[in-house]
């Protein structure tokens, strides 16, 4: 066997044994339904919050309450806090409606900042979430020169 031949071979195996990987649109996860264990609508996907550069999936935003937007509550829920109940094609978070009830929440006209740290903390904190890694001093804007 020539070693290309021999290489394909190799990269065939290796990908055929690497778990499934599932590709969705940011779109069609929004407005999804969210439960938990005992078949509780918590609420739905409301949108999704990335970090970058990584592009990594940070939080999702639940939305919660209300009547066609008025009084509704939007709350952070770490990524890391759902998973993905396959056979009903809908997100699972294990939490109860009482506990769920005294969430850090917030309006949609009154975003929290989502680099602060200390509110990063407090939101994997509350869902029992570890936090994915240390997180950095993020600037925005340029430098100015120092004088």
């Amino acid at each position: 066997m020539n070693d290309v031949a021999n290489e394909t071979s190799r990269t065939k195996i290796a990908v055929d044994s690497l778990p499934a990987i599932q590709l969705f649109r940011t779109s069609s996860l929004c407005d999804q339904d969210v439960y938990n264990h005992r078949d509780e609508k918590l609420g739905q996907l409301h949108d999704l919050v990335v970090e970058l550069p990584a592009g990594l999936v940070s939080f999702v935003i639940m939305s919660n309450g209300g009547f066609w937007g008025i009084g509704e509550k939007l709350l952070a829920i770490p990524w890391k806090a759902l998973t993905l109940d396959t056979h009903r094609k809908r997100f699972v978070l294990d939490i109860s409606l009482d506990r769920l009830k005294s969430a850090p929440d917030f309006d949609n006209g009154n975003w929290p900042d989502l680099n602060d740290p200390a509110w990063m903390s407090d939101i994997y904190g509350y869902y029992g979430v570890g936090h994915p890694r240390p997180q950095k001093a993020v600037r925005h804007g340029p430098e100015k020169a120092q004088q």
